[in-house]
């Protein structure tokens, strides 16, 4: 069988590049990544003061250690997100910046 002839629209396989990404992705990202770290935030706020409110009574010491596990694992992740989405929005706010400044001996 033979191949298509490419044609000259096609890049060379050497020639591939990747797309450089702009401060407006840079923004709307740090944007989009904050509103998920308030929102999280939130979450994690009433996650918190349910289970205050709330503590589990069981008359099983087994049921109650699982009942406490649960409740360690749903507030420590609500928490992890909340670092992970604004470490994420902070990054991508440097990234802006570094972008918006002019570049004296930087390659693009």
């Amino acid at each position: 069988m033979t191949q298509p002839a490419s044609s000259p629209a096609d890049p060379a396989p050497g020639d591939l590049s990747r797309p450089r990404h702009g401060p407006l992705r840079y923004l709307t990202g740090a944007l989009s990544s904050g509103l998920f770290a308030v929102l999280s935030w939130l979450v994690a706020e009433r996650l918190v003061v349910y289970f205050t409110l709330h503590p589990p009574h069981y008359s099983k010491p087994v049921a109650q250690s699982i009942a406490v596990g649960l409740k360690t694992i749903l507030i420590g992740t609500s928490f992890l997100a909340v670092f992970s989405f604004s470490l994420i929005a902070v990054g991508l706010c440097l990234l802006l910046v570094r972008a918006l400044l002019p570049s004296h001996g930087r390659r693009p």
